[in-house]
């Protein structure tokens, strides 16, 4: 996480954001051409929380943890050994126990499984010890472990000859002695034996909420008796992209583009917080938007068949002949909560609800970096807004370089040198080069900005 930047998963924002109603009036007159923080806020105001879920651990792999949670368990659950050697009780030398048959009776020993046959040493008395490995529960009575190579087995059947330098290499037999070999080191209780609950006692906090998951956070919690992990939930997310001149593979003729935003939303959207459930390709037009939106349950590919709470949509948005997509939203009784952005790129970015209880509807630029930075300041504060995560904080940092005044907001990709932040070159709404170096997105006032200005700056989730 960058210096300076507040924790982005405060368990204090998701209860102020459900005490104090965060989800918006859908009936308040639409807000044009906001400024890009007030966007954000309106975004993040609009939807409901989303109720937390439980996952099994596999699945729990980068999820917010919804809930602390502690130990159901002590771990070690049992006394165990720290080395491998001889578990002993009170002082030597000691009586060598071993594990005994659990039928006398061969043919009755045969019926029972391998792992069954033999009895292990589970108590032991002063005076005696048993062989363990590493991990295995000590006996009952054990007082301390005496590792292997201080052991020194005397058998008991004094005929029996033990060449010098192979104790250790025989097995040792019911009735045999053990003794310490370098008594001038005396043993000291609990020596080299794991205590029940040494590390987590049952009822320790493993995991404060508002955690996001790794790895190690998921065998800690299964090391603790948890099979599953209250997370929140994440909003489902349906990516309605447009088809007008895109390619999706190979080389692009003239008039055509690759397709990027097929590959970049999805992964982004995940990264943000949302699961995205289906990408499909809408046909141009007004009524191609209004047929994705309205499909019926019974299609395999229908909206309502993924119950998504956010659609986001990629195209259209503009003013001119061929933007659809607020025609398609009016056809459809949408409410527009918010239609336009006051900055440069992604001012075409439209948030919208639809009636009975509908999906959030984010309508997107086509241009690949005005989609992105849509998606990074207006979205990202949806998605949190959903999940009950805190509004993405902002941070500040000293200007690096000049921008001259261009009489509109800019937010715009650039990169950290030596503490302050310098503009990438490639900012036009259709360039990607820019914020695939970027470390953060750059906020530019109207009034353009000089070099020791402090500045506000948007964290990229991926440079975090």
């Amino acid at each position: 996480m960058m210096p300076g930047l507040p924790h982005p998963h405060d368990p204090a924002a998701r209860e102020e954001h459900e005490q104090h109603g965060a989800h918006q009036d859908t009936a308040a007159p639409t807000v044009n051409w906001a400024q890009w923080d007030e966007a954000r806020r309106i975004a993040y105001g609009l939807p409901q929380t989303l109720p937390e879920i439980l996952l099994p651990l596999a699945q729990c792999q980068d999820e917010i943890l919804a809930e602390s949670v502690t130990a159901e368990m002590p771990v070690p659950h049992y006394a165990s050994a720290a080395a491998d050697g001889w578990a002993v009780a009170g002082d030597g030398p000691w009586r060598i126990r071993t594990p005994q048959p659990a039928e006398t009776d061969e043919r009755l020993l045969l019926t029972l499984p391998p792992e069954k046959r033999m009895l292990p040493v589970v108590e032991i008395a002063a005076g005696e010890a048993t062989h363990v490995n590493t991990g295995d529960a000590v006996p009952f009575g054990t007082t301390a472990l005496l590792e292997a190579h201080r052991g020194h087995v005397v058998p008991a059947d004094p005929s029996v000859e033990v060449p010098a330098g192979t104790e250790h290499g025989r097995k040792a037999e019911e009735g045999d002695t053990l003794e310490d070999a370098t008594p001038a080191a005396p043993l000291v209780k609990n020596q080299d034996v794991r205590a029940v609950g040494e590390e987590i006692e049952q009822g320790d906090l493993l995991l404060r909420a508002g955690r996001k998951l790794n790895p190690v956070h998921l065998g800690l919690a299964a090391s603790a008796g948890h099979d599953m992990l209250p997370v929140r939930r994440r909003p489902r997310v349906t990516v309605l992209l447009g088809f007008a001149n895109v390619v999706e593979d190979g080389i692009p003729g003239p008039g055509e583009v690759r397709d990027s935003l097929g590959l970049q939303l999805p992964a982004v959207l995940h990264e943000l917080g949302a699961n995205v459930d289906q990408v499909r390709r809408v046909a141009d037009g007004a009524q191609g938007t209004v047929n994705a939106l309205t499909e019926s349950p019974m299609g395999a590919n229908s909206l309502l068949d993924a119950r998504a709470e956010i659609v986001v949509t990629t195209g259209g948005t503009g003013h001119g002949e061929d933007d659809h997509v607020r025609q398609a939203l009016e056809e459809l009784g949408a409410h527009l909560v918010l239609d336009g952005v006051a900055q440069e790129p992604a001012h075409g970015v439209i948030l919208a609800k639809l009636p009975d209880d509908g999906p959030v509807v984010l309508a997107l630029p086509g241009s690949p970096l005005s989609a992105m930075t849509g998606l990074l300041t207006v979205g990202h504060a949806l998605i949190c807004g959903a999940t009950g995560d805190a509004l993405p904080a902002t941070r500040r940092v000293t200007a690096g370089a000049a921008l001259g005044p261009t009489g509109s907001t800019r937010v715009i990709p650039a990169y950290l040198q030596d503490g302050r932040v310098i503009p990438e070159p490639a900012v036009g709404p259709a360039m990607l080069s820019g914020l695939a170096h970027a470390d953060v997105l750059l906020v530019v006032p109207e009034d353009g900005m000089h070099a020791g200005q402090d500045m506000e700056v948007i964290p990229l989730p991926w440079r975090v």
